[in-house]
């Protein structure tokens, strides 16, 4: 992985620290399902974490947690001070790696929970309230609802180390923490062909 390639996974951690905060901020209404209740907006609110986590724990995303652990401990290699954050990451890291080799008894049956993981990033990412009966429907079949919390619990520790890395990252880049957003593409230059009054027009439309 390149430097480009570590900007790129901390462009990604810029939103799994925006969804991490949106965790607690954006709570709903309580209801009943699956016979349990529920925070209404939950699975929402997951959805704008799963995405940029599911990201960076894909080993072959450019966005990869893995590649970006490996070119930090390069450049901290030759860096003229130390980078505490990146032993924190590491060990955090190898911690999650043994808890998702671990087990959980689910509907009767011992379930690893990188796997139920796997299936709630799924389930939470491509969520739409809209068609239910898709990657969310089959995860709560298949595991219930149990499952569920657990892989909200399981998604938030990864966001939590993505985070420890991304701060170590910062300090080999010489870049703050939390990168600023990013400059808006300026709108392109008008058609010279195009007439005058389209091109007034455009400017003074009322929004739709």
């Amino acid at each position: 992985m390149s430097s480009d390639a570590l900007r790129a996974f901390r462009r990604n951690a810029v939103q799994v620290r925006q969804g991490l905060e949106g965790l607690t901020r954006h709570a709903g209404r309580l209801q009943v399902d699956h016979g349990q209740i529920r925070d209404a907006n939950l699975i929402e609110r997951y959805k704008r974490l799963a995405i940029p986590v599911r990201r960076a724990l894909n080993p072959t995303d450019r966005v990869s947690f893995v590649a970006a652990l490996a070119t930090t401990k390069t450049l901290a290699s030759t860096a003229n001070s130390a980078t505490p954050d990146l032993s924190d990451a590491a060990r955090d890291w190898s911690s999650f790696q043994s808890e998702l080799d671990s087990t959980v008894t689910l509907g009767g049956n011992k379930v690893a929970r990188r796997k139920i993981l796997a299936g709630f990033l799924d389930a939470a990412a491509f969520y739409d309230q809209l068609d239910r009966d898709k990657a969310y429907n089959t995860f709560i079949a298949e595991w219930g609802t149990a499952a569920e919390g657990l892989g909200g619990q399981l998604t938030e520790d990864a966001a939590r180390v993505i985070v420890e890395l991304d701060t170590a990252a910062a300090s080999v880049l010489g870049e703050p923490v939390i990168l600023p957003p990013p400059e808006k593409t300026p709108p392109p230059p008008p058609d010279p062909k195009e007439p005058l009054w389209k091109r007034i027009w455009s400017l003074i439309r009322p929004e739709p």
